[in-house]
């Protein structure tokens, strides 16, 4: 397969920081984080081509997400996407939007291992909560439920950290399982700056019929979407431990299902 390079700049690296890292909220204590995220594109890698859209297409994301500490070595996590889509095509002088609830995602992440290394184990589930229009084949999340074990583990010293995170994605509604893979390696370059090489990938691992099923193969919640991406990530903090913002840079490779366009991120968060 021709490989596909796809440049991301996304603002919400949090995310990725505390939800997949072994690390968890103390009892009492919470994160929360705003961000807005939007796409644009008209082309996109389908079943391995590279397609050029009918249409413009607009996918944009507001996001809460938050975290609480139920105890020392447990955490609860809320992710509330609200999503807004549309497309507009001069070719047929069509055009069509829409906008609503994306898949709500809950968890718990529990630490079985709190030493020099710190392991943690969770599973989050991620529900059916979309939105789909049929007459336009529309949407605004995957139309599945997912399931997602996962284990990780990782340590850090007075600058550096680093952690690896495996977890198997399991999909309803004859979409496609997958395997998710995410590590990092932070340094603080100075007390309120954090710089981070990231690696984060999506493979399935069977193919279901939720490809096939799907006639209007747009490009943004499609089955069978893979990708394996690196990049920088920069995270500061306004007031440490209080409020602080992230932003990063990603380059893709073995794009599939998914479109061809940056995506561009902003977001805040509080240490609460």
């Amino acid at each position: 397969m021709r490989t596909y390079i796809l440049l991301l700049f996304v603002a919400i690296s949090a995310q990725f920081i505390h939800a997949q890292s072994p690390w968890t909220k103390e009892k009492g204590k919470a994160y929360v984080q705003l961000g807005v995220s939007g796409l644009f594109y008209n082309k996109a890698q389908i079943d391995g081509t590279n397609t050029t859209l009918s249409a413009n297409y607009t996918d944009i994301t507001t996001q809460i997400y938050s975290e609480y500490g139920l105890s020392d070595n447990l955490e609860a996590l809320l992710i509330i996407p609200m999503k807004l889509a549309s497309f507009d095509s001069a070719a047929t002088n069509t055009s069509g939007n829409i906008s609503g609830l994306g898949n709500l995602t809950f968890g718990l992440k529990y630490k079985i291992l709190d030493q020099k290394w710190k392991i943690s184990t969770g599973l989050q589930y991620q529900a059916n909560t979309s939105k789909n229009e049929v007459n336009n084949g529309l949407s605004t999340d995957f139309n599945a439920n997912t399931f997602i074990p996962y284990l990780s583990a990782g340590t850090s010293t007075e600058k550096w950290y680093y952690f690896g995170n495996i977890g198997y994605g399991y999909m309803t509604n004859n979409y496609s399982d997958y395997l998710k893979f995410t590590s990092e390696v932070g340094y603080h370059i100075f007390p309120k700056g954090l710089l981070i090489l990231a690696l984060d990938t999506k493979n399935p691992i069977v193919n279901e019929s939720a490809f096939k099923n799907n006639s209007s193969k747009w490009p943004s919640y499609l089955d069978r979407q893979t990708y394996n991406a690196v990049g920088l990530k920069f995270n500061y903090e306004f007031s440490q431990n209080k409020y602080g913002a992230n932003i990063a840079a990603f380059g893709a490779f073995g794009n599939d299902n998914a479109p061809l366009a940056p995506s561009i991120n902003l977001a805040l968060y509080a240490k609460l």
